[in-house]
């Protein structure tokens, strides 16, 4: 019995309209990739290509968010 309720359950699932999408917003954003900082100045350029990652993945997920309605 629990695998017919499992079956309708998956079937159910997959009604609606197709989603697709953008392969741009499932890449991977880039971080820092370089070396561990030593000075001031790698340590400032290092924290700013993370905060662009960061960005950037949030941009992603908050438009993968409005495409599927949760935004």
């Amino acid at each position: 019995m629990s695998r017919f309720l499992t079956i309708c359950a998956m079937a159910l699932a997959g009604c609606g309209p197709e989603l697709t999408i953008p392969p741009d917003l499932l890449a991977p954003c880039p971080g820092w990739t370089g070396r561990r900082p030593n000075t001031q100045g790698e340590l400032i350029r290092a924290a700013a290509a993370e905060k662009g990652g960061r960005v950037c993945a949030n941009a992603k997920l908050e438009a993968v968010a409005g495409m599927i309605g949760g935004g």
